[in-house]
């Protein structure tokens, strides 16, 4: 009986125990099996920390820090806004009901980022090729210059208003399909709309919608810098793809070679329209052609201001035409260095204008009737010749456009050309374009991009051993409507280069700020002389003592021009009195023009004429740059003062006889005096008067 009782007895023993300790000794056998992840937000990422249910705060947050040693204090909480922090330290994260998978974030500084000992730079890798020929590759490792602040750049003044605008506007056509007043057709739409841009019949849209565009939805809404298209700098010294000297021609940069391009229609333009504020300033502008019958180009001066006509507009108000130094021919035009640029353009800052863009004639008379001029561009030639379309794109280079969305805060330009020549109905026309973004880079490269014989041709240059040119390729569209991929072997058409933009139109009401009675700046047949700005004051209409025509006098373009680069007619106080004068134009303001002519400049001035001692400035240079028909079509030696007179030099004073001719000169006579006076077509044409 006892042995059958014996195991009930430990039965009752066990079950006891079991019943007093078994969700105790449950749990601690769990607890050290089970593991769980805790996922801690921090600023430096999300940390992902392995523990289990029976560890303290404290050794969870003793796991962190060695996960993240950057993290030096912090506190725990369960909500991102840091209300309530997790605790106390020796609390365990059941108590603290923190289960498998949960997320709490880390309040903490800053870390700041320790700067790591940087290994000494390679300067070259050696390698083999596929062929097995040994090739040695430089490695760049020259500090890079920091990027501009966006805080230090000057945006124009019409692209901070455009920036403030909100550019929505509502269609005129639409069907209603909702009810009330408003519904989803008459609801005001974006700039870059279609419908808006058919509607307003604008074919491009403006930059400032194409970027409302790129930070939109339909842009993708992933908007990133705008970046140029880099090709690298080239020469002896290696760049991206040179030859390094003593490394032979085998040199090579794998790493740093220039990526391909395909040339695209740009869909946008910085500048959608060319607004001439007075007709006159053409007409003056016409007139070197009507009496030399060479061709001419000016740079045009005014203003950038919002165009109502396109959604977020940009129209160019083009107030003046500065004539540079330069060598004209019926069918080119070389052009010179000016050493007056700087002040030109300073001068024009004064009156509150810039410089927008450049203008040629390029004007051919039609044999049967002159009143009618040869079509010679169109779309079934050419818009811009090749040679025409790399020195407008190198303008534009040479005055970009600031903006905040590119790494280096500048893209695109506003610089607009504008050609004088015959259109369709062999009428006199005015056309307007910009070179695309595309063609500036390609033109920044330095001689990739070349212009050919064939003017609606642009020729890619070819990869030397010292230069290597990526591919270029380009798209077109076949006789059954396929989409083609050419390359660029060696030519492509100019016209992918090329961005049309309207106008020139005039304004309804002109109120124009500048006269124009004052001779033109470097005109042969009608030079600017002491003797013309006598002229000028004693006009009848022009009289300075006349309280009517004071500011008149001097509210002319090409007399504040004349008085800029002759900095001794206003004496020792030529900047201040200059300042004077364009403010004075500048505000249109009666009293200011009475007040400057009673001023000390003035009247050194009115002394100086009445003294007939003629003011120095400047020599001219040539720039090298032509452009016509034919390349170097008007070189001539006007300005070759110290070369003595030869048979060759006589045979290029030809087209300058031949222009003095026109003018009414006796040609034989003409030449004989160029001989003279070494190709100083001035001094001939003075000497011309007085025989």
């Amino acid at each position: 009986v006892k042995d059958a009782l014996l195991p009930c007895v430990l039965t009752a023993s066990v079950s006891k125990y079991i019943k007093t300790d078994f969700f105790g000794f449950a749990r601690r056998t769990i607890s050290s099996i089970i593991r769980m992840i805790v996922r801690i937000q921090t600023r430096e990422g999300q940390a992902r920390v392995e523990t289990d249910p029976s560890e303290t705060l404290e050794a969870l947050a003793a796991k962190l820090q060695k996960q993240i040693p950057s993290i030096k204090q912090f506190k725990l909480s369960r909500d991102p806004a840091h209300k309530d922090y997790l605790g106390p330290a020796d609390a365990t994260l059941s108590s603290l009901r923190i289960q498998h998978g949960d997320r709490i974030f880390a309040q903490h500084e800053e870390s700041t980022p320790s700067v790591p000992h940087e290994p000494e730079p390679m300067t070259h890798m050696v390698g083999n090729s596929l062929s097995g020929q040994k090739v040695v590759e430089i490695l760049d490792h020259a500090p890079r210059e920091h990027k501009k602040k966006s805080s230090d750049v000057v945006l124009d003044p019409v692209d901070v208003e455009l920036s403030k605008m909100d550019g929505r506007e509502k269609l005129k056509e639409h069907s209603r399909r909702s009810f009330g007043d408003e519904s989803i057709d008459t609801m005001a739409v974006e700039p870059y709309d279609e419908r808006l841009l058919k509607e307003k019949d604008v074919k491009l849209m403006s930059f400032h919608a194409y970027l409302r565009k790129l930070k939109s939805h339909s842009g993708g809404g992933k908007f990133s810098e705008l970046k140029r298209h880099d090709f690298g700098s080239f020469g002896e010294a290696g760049g991206k793809t040179g030859t390094e000297k003593g490394w032979g021609e085998r040199t090579v940069s794998m790493s740093r070679l220039p990526k391909p391009m395909t040339l695209d229609r740009q869909k946008y333009r910085h500048v959608d329209r060319v607004e001439i504020e007075d007709p006159q300033i053409l007409d003056k502008f016409l007139d070197a052609w009507r009496q030399t019958g060479a061709m001419r180009y000016g740079y045009l001066y005014g203003t950038y201001e919002v165009d109502t006509n396109v959604p977020l507009g940009i129209k160019a108000v083009v107030k003046a035409i500065y004539e540079p130094p330069q060598e004209c021919a019926a069918d080119g035009v070389n052009m010179l260095r000016d050493p007056h640029s700087d002040v030109i353009d300073s001068t024009a800052a004064m009156l509150g204008l810039v410089k927008v863009g450049w203008i040629f004639i390029d004007l051919e008379v039609m044999a049967d009737d002159h009143n009618k001029y040869v079509c010679s561009r169109g779309k079934d030639t050419y818009f811009l010749r090749s040679n025409e379309c790399i020195i407008a794109a190198r303008l534009q280079n040479m005055n970009p456009s600031k903006c905040l969305e590119c790494d280096d805060l500048e893209f695109g330009s506003k610089f607009v050309t504008v050609v004088v020549t015959g259109n369709e109905k062999n009428e006199l026309d005015y056309v307007a374009y910009q070179i695309s973004q595309q063609g500036m880079d390609l033109e920044k490269a330095e001689g990739i991009l070349e212009y050919t014989a064939k003017p609606n041709l642009c020729r890619v240059a070819q990869s030397t051993p010292d230069r290597y040119v990526p591919a270029i390729f380009y798209q077109d569209v076949s006789e059954f409507g396929n989409t083609m991929v050419h390359e660029a072997k060696p030519y492509f058409p100019v016209d992918y280069l090329v961005v049309s933009v309207n106008g020139p139109t005039f304004p309804q009401q002109a109120n124009p700020l500048f006269k124009r009675n004052f001779p033109i700046e470097n005109r042969m047949h009608a030079p600017q002389t002491l003797e013309a700005l006598k002229a000028h004051l004693n006009s009848p209409d022009n009289k300075p003592f006349r309280p009517t025509g004071q500011l008149k006098t001097i509210s002319d373009f090409h007399l504040i021009v004349y008085l800029a680069t002759h900095p001794g007619l206003f004496s020792s106080q030529s900047d201040e009195g200059l300042r004077v004068l364009c403010e004075t134009v500048k505000d249109q303001d009666s009293t200011k023009a009475s007040e400057f002519m009673q001023s000390q400049a003035w009247q050194n001035v009115l002394r100086i004429i009445e003294s007939d001692k003629n003011p120095t400035s400047g020599d001219t240079e040539m720039a090298g740059a032509e452009f016509g028909t034919s390349v170097g079509a008007a070189r001539s030696s006007s300005m070759s003062s110290s070369r003595p007179a030869t048979a060759s030099s006589s045979a290029q004073y030809e087209e300058q006889a031949d222009q003095l001719e026109m003018m009414g000169f006796d040609r034989n006579r003409a030449l004989e005096i160029l001989n003279i006076v070494h190709g100083n077509i001035e001094t001939a044409i003075e000497m011309l008067s007085g025989s």
